[in-house]
């Protein structure tokens, strides 16, 4: 997305937009800072309490990212992070502030996520390894949820369950 579209959506100059951000990366750090404090703060309790078996976690970590991802707050993040540059490492380039704000909230992410498996006799290993896989394999079952073409999302999310705790077991 173009600066000079962002200020003409947001019915001002483009100088107004530099004179409060500075440049189109200080633009989305606000608005990465705004989501998250939006998001946290509706929401002081983000991420539930222990539940006493591995797949009432596994279920309860799945459940919050795919609800989050349909708030206002998860659609503005995704449709922010997929206008910029596919890669990371051209985003640290382009947009250095902005990939700190988005790791940051990767940041929260692992906080969470290892808040919910604390206390689990579980390989470190593969904790990580389905850490890493789980936002991206969330992300790519919201993606169904918007296009509709996968006809039992429920389905799919137990199953994504299924096989993240028989990974983990």
């Amino acid at each position: 997305m173009s600066a000079n579209r962002i200020a003409k959506d947001a019915e001002v100059t483009w100088g107004t937009v530099q004179h409060q951000f500075g440049d189109l990366d200080g633009l989305w750090v606000a608005v990465i800072t705004e989501i998250h404090s939006r998001s946290w703060n509706s929401s002081p309790d983000a991420w539930p309490a222990h539940a006493p078996t591995l797949r009432e976690r596994v279920d309860a970590v799945i459940d919050s990212v795919w609800n989050y991802l349909d708030t206002t707050e998860g659609r503005a993040l995704t449709a922010l992070r997929t206008s910029l540059p596919a890669r990371r490492s051209d985003i640290a380039v382009e947009y250095p502030r902005t990939a700190a704000a988005f790791a940051a909230r990767e940041l929260d992410w692992i906080q969470g996520f290892d808040f919910l498996m604390d206390g689990l006799d579980l390989d470190p290993d593969t904790l990580y390894r389905v850490r890493c896989l789980l936002p991206a394999a969330i992300r790519g079952l919201s993606n169904e949820r918007e296009i509709g073409f996968t006809s039992d999302l429920d389905i799919a999310r137990a199953t994504l369950a299924d096989a993240v705790v028989a990974l983990l077991a």
